[in-house]
C-alpha cells in the first residue's frame, strides 16, 4: 500500500500561514526602528554631557547605529509593503527629534552656535508644518533625493563633529548645514508650486 502523501492544496495552505507568520514580525519592524531611534536619545544626551571621550565615542556610535536603522525601516517596509500613514509618520517625527536633540545638546556644550543649531531645526519645524498644510489641501510632496541627500550629510557631519572636533569636522557640519536648508527651500518651492492656483482655505479665527 502506498504511503499517503500530503495534498498540494495544504501544502499550499500551511506555506502561506507560514508566509504570513514569518512577515508578521517583519512587518512590525519599521516601527519598532522607528521608536527604537527615539528611545535612544536620552541615552545619547547623557552621553554627550558626560562630555568625555569615550562617552563622545559612544553617542557616535549610537548615532550611527540610528542612521543605520533610519535606512533598514524604510528598506523593510517597502519589500514587505508594511509601511502605513501612522508609520511613516513617526518615523518623520523621529529623525528629527534625534537631529533636534543632538544639535541643542551640542550648543549647550559649546560645540556650535546657537544660530547653527537654529538653521538644522527650523527648518524640520518650517517643512513639517508646511508637509501638514499641503497634506490637508490633498498635496504629497516627496522630499527627493535632495532630501535623502541632507540626512545622510547630516548624520555624516554631526557624527563627526561628536567624535571629534577638527577643521574638517566643521567643514563638514557647515556642508550638512548648507544641505539643510537647501533641500527645505526646495521643498518649500515644490510645495508652492504644487498648491499654485488652488482656492485659499477658510482660515479660523485665532482662539
Amino acid at each position: 500500500m502506498a504511503e499517503p502523501t500530503t495534498s498540494p492544496q495544504v501544502d499550499g495552505v500551511g506555506q502561506r500561514s507560514v508566509d504570513r507568520g514569518a512577515t508578521g514580525w517583519i512587518a512590525s519592524l519599521p516601527n519598532l526602528l522607528t521608536g527604537f531611534r527615539v528611545l535612544v536619545i536620552p541615552l545619547m544626551i547623557g552621553l554627550l554631557l558626560w562630555d568625555g571621550q569615550a562617552s563622545n565615542q559612544a553617542a557616535a556610535c549610537l548615532f550611527i547605529v540610528a542612521g543605520i536603522t533610519d535606512v533598514a525601516d524604510g528598506l523593510i517596509a517597502r519589500r514587505y509593503g508594511s509601511g502605513s500613514q501612522l508609520g511613516i509618520f513617526f518615523d518623520l517625527v523621529g529623525d528629527k527629534l534625534v537631529v533636534a536633540a543632538l544639535v541643542v545638546t551640542m550648543v549647550e556644550l559649546g560645540w556650535i552656535p546657537g544660530w547653527m543649531a537654529f538653521g538644522f531645526v527650523g527648518r524640520e519645524i518650517f517643512v513639517m508644518g508646511m508637509r501638514a498644510y499641503a497634506g490637508a489641501q490633498g498635496v504629497t510632496v516627496s522630499a527627493g533625493q535632495l532630501g535623502k541627500m541632507k540626512m545622510m550629510w547630516q548624520y555624516m557631519g554631526l557624527t563627526a563633529l561628536i567624535w571629534d572636533r577638527v577643521p574638517l569636522t566643521w567643514a563638514m557640519v557647515m556642508f550638512a548645514l548648507v544641505m539643510t536648508v537647501a533641500s527645505g527651500l526646495h521643498y518649500v518651492f515644490s510645495v508652492s508650486r504644487e498648491l499654485r492656483g488652488r482656492p485659499a482655505p477658510d482660515v479660523p479665527d485665532p482662539v
